[in-house]
Formats: structure tokens, C-alpha cells, sequence
């Protein structure tokens, strides 16, 4: 439900926070290992009874994780890597203890956490930013955050090339709130800067609503390892991405939010959204992130920008983005955006959706371009009339000659009004069920407009 909330303007939130919400990790900052190691348990364990660990072939140069397992390689025993650890009968996993901390603090090992629990709930939310640009992204995530009086601790990523975002809960909270409130930080992030893309939506550590059948989850690196730490990675970073002094006065001040909190922060941001209009989609998960998108197209404000807007049209639409605000950018952007149904589809099946989008954008950044489908050409003028922008149009499209065809066929009333309606614009999709005639119609509309005509097909037998 808090899908709801994703594109929702800073002006528009009625949530209000002077005093961070949660209370702190620790009563004091430790100083013994004991206390350190208490600590770190305490915000980064998620599954208690489990927990992956690094291997490394330094003869293949390959490396990855794999629960920690007290029959690993035993001879007669364990038959990995031709049984998955999670179908071997003769499991006996670690559990993520104190013994298993110390040995990745010290170095000895690295280990990570599973971030779902076996009752689909999570102990911390993390949300991953890596590639051109993560440092300005991690940072808005964290201001985003911060608006809404969430405290959100940036640990550098052991290559040193990204980060993770930590945001601590103070009990286990269900999973799928907790991927909700990521969603709605990333898009508050996401008006603030124009290089978060739709793929933040949905780098969450948990990666799914619920633990999928037979399996571990999705697995985070943990932080404070010896000896990425030695390279200055793996450590927390303050507002300026500079490593802190004490790491762990950093953890022990880490602002823990109970689900009280957790829910009323969704509840407030949902409530807003519930006045829109439901797109209806079989799918009713599906029918709110359009919603959600639709209600993002609508959010720029009147008058918010009064300059001129230079679009190009050719094979695509270009929109000069120069001195344009974010908002308008992100009005045009989710002009080609959609839900995608097979992210949805896995996370119905409890299967795993990482590197799954949950939305699809269907144009791409280039320079101060912003390039998109020519069809929602519509839909950036109207976003444009809203604004209080004026629009200068280049046509760069090519000009045919007229070619000497007519259409012979006879259409049913049906056809005719589809046919009619579809002609009197420019760009189109005519969508019809099996067996209504689309073929017929398009030999209808070519014998309308009479212009050289592209006809793919994507089955031999169609063809």
C-alpha cells in the first residue's frame, strides 16, 4: 500500500518531524569487545540461525557466499556443489553469534546476514548504491530520509565504489513495510536529483516481501571488517562521505525505529495519495504503482516553471533538460514509465525479484537530453501547459511522398470506430483482443494515411 506514497512532492507530505524518530542503539558507546560485539548483533543480525560467509578460489579467481555450515566439504557428507545447501539433508548451519562477529571483526572471516527472517520479518532495512554517481544518490537517500525524521547511517562498500544505507529497526519489523518506506525515501530522493534511477526502487536488502519457498533470502556483506577497514571501506561515512573518527559511536547513536512508528510514517503518506483515482488492472499491486505513476505525472505545480521547453521530435523525443527543475524532469520521465508485471508476478510466487525492476523506463538520460518514446509527446505538453511553460517544437522527422494505395475490405462497427479513433492522432497503439481484426485494421489505417509502412512481426507463423 504505501506503493501510494511514491511520488509524492516535499510541500505535499503532512509528515513533520523536529526530533528524529526512534530511540538510539545503545545506551553508551562500548568499550569493551564484548560490548562492541553485543552491539553489532544487535542491529545487523537478521536470521539468527543462519549466516553466509566469504569463499574465495584463488586458482580460478572466483569467489562468493555460502551459508556457514558445520558439514561443509565433509567427505560422504556434504555433495556441493551438486545439492544446494538448501535441499542437502544433512544441513548443520551456524548460527550468527558472537564467535562468528568476532571472527569478521579480527579479519579471520567475512560474513554477511540473511536480511529475512524465517517469519518474514527484518531487523534493518538496507538500500544499495553503486555505479556513476552513487555518492550524490546516497546522500539525497539519506536527506530524504532525514526530512521525514529518519536517521539513515551510509557505510561505505568494501570495494569502496558504493554504499550501503542502513536504516535500523528496533524490533522485527514485517518485511514488506520496510521495502514500502524504502520506496517512498527513494522517491522523495528521486525529486532532488535527476541520476536516481528506477532501479534504486528496488535495491533493498530484504529484496522480497516474504522468504521464498525452501530458500535463505537475499544476502548483505556486513560492514567492519578488518581488513577492507585497513583501506579506509567498509566504514561508516557523515554527510560529506568522510569516515568517522569512532564507528562505533556511530552504531550506538544509530536511531532504531519501532514498527509504531514504522506504521504511522506509511499510514500519513498513504493517507494522501487514497483521494487518487484507481487505474483498474487485474493486478490490484499493479493498479497501484500505475496509480502511483499517474499521480507523479500530475504533481508539478502551476507556474512552476515559466520558461520555454525546446523539444525535438525524430525517431525519439528529445527534451532539453538545461535549467529545467527536477520536478519537471521527473513529470517527463514517468511519461514512459510502467509497472512491471513480471516483477510483480515473482513477488506473488514469494519468488526472488532482485535485478527484477519493478518499473520500466522506457527512455534513457543523454547529457542534458532526456530521450523518450515520440509518443508521450501528448502527455509533456500538457505537463508543460501545467507548468506555466512555453514549447518550442523541431520536427526532424522524415517527409515521405504519398504512396498510391486504398483499402478495399469492409470493416465491422467495431473496426470503423477503432480505425476512426486511432486516426485522428498522430502517434498511437491499437490494442485488441485475439480474433478481432487487427490485421484488417491496419491495412485500414495504412489505406488512410497512405505512407510508406514498416510492418514487424515477432513469430514466423504471424509472418
Amino acid at each position: 500500500m504505501a506503493e501510494l506514497a511514491l511520488l509524492q512532492e516535499d510541500d505535499q507530505l503532512t509528515i513533520t518531524s523536529l526530533e528524529p524518530l526512534g530511540k538510539p542503539a545503545g545506551e553508551k558507546i562500548p568499550v569493551t569487545p564484548d560490548e562492541k560485539v553485543n552491539l553489532f548483533l544487535k542491529l545487523f543480525r537478521a536470521r539468527e540461525s543462519i549466516y553466509p560467509k566469504l569463499w574465495e578460489n584463488h586458482r580460478k579467481g572466483t569467489k562468493g557466499y555460502a551459508p556457514a555450515c558445520n558439514n561443509e566439504w565433509v567427505e560422504g557428507i556434504c555433495d556441493k556443489p551438486k545439492i544446494k545447501c538448501s535441499d542437502c539433508p544433512n544441513q548443520a548451519f551456524s548460527p550468527l553469534d558472537s564467535n562468528a562477529v568476532r571472527r569478521h571483526l579480527e579479519g579471520r572471516e567475512t560474513i554477511g546476514t540473511y536480511a529475512i527472517r524465517e517469519d518474514d520479518t527484518c531487523t534493518f532495512l538496507a538500500s544499495d548504491f553503486d555505479g556513476k554517481g552513487w555518492e550524490e544518490d546516497a546522500l539525497a537517500y539519506k536527506m530524504a530520509a532525514k526530512e521525514i525524521g529518519i536517521t539513515v547511517e551510509i557505510e561505505r562498500s568494501r570495494s569502496g565504489n558504493g554504499a550501503h544505507a542502513w536504516i535500523f529497526f528496533a524490533e522485527p519489523v514485517p518485511a514488506h513495510l520496510a521495502r514500502q518506506l524504502g520506496t517512498v525515501i527513494v522517491s522523495r530522493a528521486s525529486a532532488s536529483i535527476k541520476t536516481l534511477t528506477l532501479e534504486s526502487y528496488d535495491r533493498f536488502f530484504p529484496n522480497q516481501d516474504f522468504l521464498p519457498k525452501g530458500g535463505f533470502g537475499n544476502l548483505i556483506a556486513l560492514p567492519l571488517q578488518r581488513k577492507p577497514r585497513e583501506n579506509g571501506n567498509s566504514l561508516f561515512v557523515n554527510e560529506t562521505l568522510a569516515v568517522v573518527t569512532d564507528q562505533w559511536a556511530v552504531l550506538a547513536n544509530a536511531r532504531c525505529l519501532s514498527l509504531i512508528e514504522l506504521r504511522s510514517i506509511l499510514e500519513k503518506m498513504i493517507t494522501k495519495e487514497q483521494r487518487m483515482a484507481l487505474i483498474r488492472y487485474e493486478d490490484s499491486k499493479i493498479a497501484l504503482a500505475e496509480r502511483v505513476l499517474d499521480s507523479g505525472r500530475r504533481k508539478v505545480k502551476a507556474g512552476s516553471f515559466t520558461g520555454q521547453i525546446d523539444f525535438t521530435v525524430g525517431a525519439q523525443l528529445k527534451v532539453m533538460l538545461t535549467g529545467l527543475p527536477q520536478s519537471l524532469i521527473a513529470a517527463f520521465k514517468r511519461t514512459a514509465t510502467f509497472a512491471n508485471p513480471i516483477f510483480f508476478e515473482k513477488e506473488r510466487m514469494r519468488f526472488s525479484t532482485w535485478k527484477t525492476p519493478r518499473f520500466i523506463f522506457c527512455g534513457e538520460l543523454e547529457g542534458e537530453f532526456l530521450l523518450l518514446p515520440r509518443g508521450v509527446l501528448d502527455q509533456c505538453l500538457d505537463i508543460c501547459n501545467l507548468a506555466g511553460s512555453s514549447v518550442a517544437i523541431r520536427d526532424e522527422r522524415p517527409h515521405h511522398k504519398s504512396i498510391r494505395v486504398s483499402f478495399h475490405g469492409e470493416l465491422l462497427p467495431e473496426q470503423k470506430k477503432a480505425v476512426s479513433n486511432i486516426c485522428a492522432h498522430e502517434v498511437g497503439v491499437l490494442m485488441a483482443p485475439p480474433a478481432a481484426g487487427k490485421t484488417v485494421m491496419a491495412c485500414a489505417v495504412i489505406g488512410k494515411r497512405k505512407t510508406p509502412t514498416l510492418v514487424l512481426l515477432h513469430r514466423k507463423q504471424i509472418l
